[in-house]
Parts: C-alpha cells; sequence; structure tokens
C-alpha cells in the first residue's frame, strides 16, 4: 500500500468513525462553544465542561470514549501489519521528507523519520537517495 493512499484512508475512517459524533475540534472560542452543542456535553459541579482532550485541538465527550478507544485499538493493528512492507516505509519516508512540516521543521530530515520510528538504516538511506533523485529529475535542485 502507498503510504499517502493510507493517510487518505485514516482521514476518510476518521471522519466517518463511531466516535466522530462524540468529537469536535476547537481553535476558538466560538468554535469551542458550537462543538460544546454538539456532543451535548455537561458541566461538573465545579461548573467546568466535562470533556477529554485529545491531540490536534480536540475534545471528546467522555461518553465516546468506548468507540474512540476501540477505533483506534484496530487502527493500530491494521497500521502494524502494513508498516512491516519495506516499500511502504521507503515510500513513506520519500513522502514525509518532501513534507513541509520536515523541511521548515528544525530537524528537517529527523522530523520525517519520526513517523518510522522501526525503519532501518537501509531504508532511509534508500528513501532519502530516491527522494533526492525525483527532485533532480524534476529540475528542482
Amino acid at each position: 500500500m502507498i503510504y499517502t493512499r493510507l493517510k487518505h484512508i485514516r482521514q476518510t475512517a476518521t471522519d466517518h468513525a463511531a466516535w466522530n459524533k462524540f468529537c469536535f475540534f476547537a481553535f476558538s472560542n466560538e468554535q469551542f462553544m458550537e462543538g460544546v452543542k454538539k456532543v451535548n456535553a455537561k458541566k461538573n459541579k465545579a461548573g467546568k465542561w466535562m470533556l477529554v482532550k485529545i491531540p490536534g485541538g480536540g475534545f471528546l465527550n467522555p461518553k465516546g470514549l468506548p468507540t474512540w478507544h476501540a477505533f483506534w485499538d484496530n487502527w493500530d493493528k491494521y497500521e502494524d501489519a502494513i508498516k512491516k512492507d519495506d516499500e511502504f516505509i521507503i515510500n513513506g519516508l520519500i513522502y514525509e521528507y518532501g513534507n513541509y512540516e520536515a523541511a521548515l521543521g528544525m530537524g528537517g530530515k529527523a522530523n520525517a523519520e519520526a513517523h518510522f520510528p522501526g525503519a532501518t538504516r537501509e531504508q532511509k538511506h534508500i528513501a532519502w537517495q530516491r527522494y533526492w533523485k525525483d527532485l533532480e529529475e524534476r529540475d528542482i535542485v
């Protein structure tokens, strides 16, 4: 499987996951209040919203935790199986080397490789060579 296809599948799966009705992402007070209404959040006795913080600016109604954990447990098993494929790892490294976040980040190459902690030195070397060859062929460098 090609790495970019997996990223698309992951996004589609999370967009339509059962836990999604318990989840929202907010980057402003207005979005937060809209999300609170969407997930039917309640306040505790101290007046604080009873929500679970999730990565990337997300919040989850605690009622959604069982479906959240079940989804990601299954997803991890699926990803673990795919990540054993040599070409998948190399393709993924090439993609991440070209990712603007890795290119602009302080860590650059190391940031890209952090997505694949199990990658061997050989896989990293092959991916790096292919990445630069592609840039040269497209006359970018």
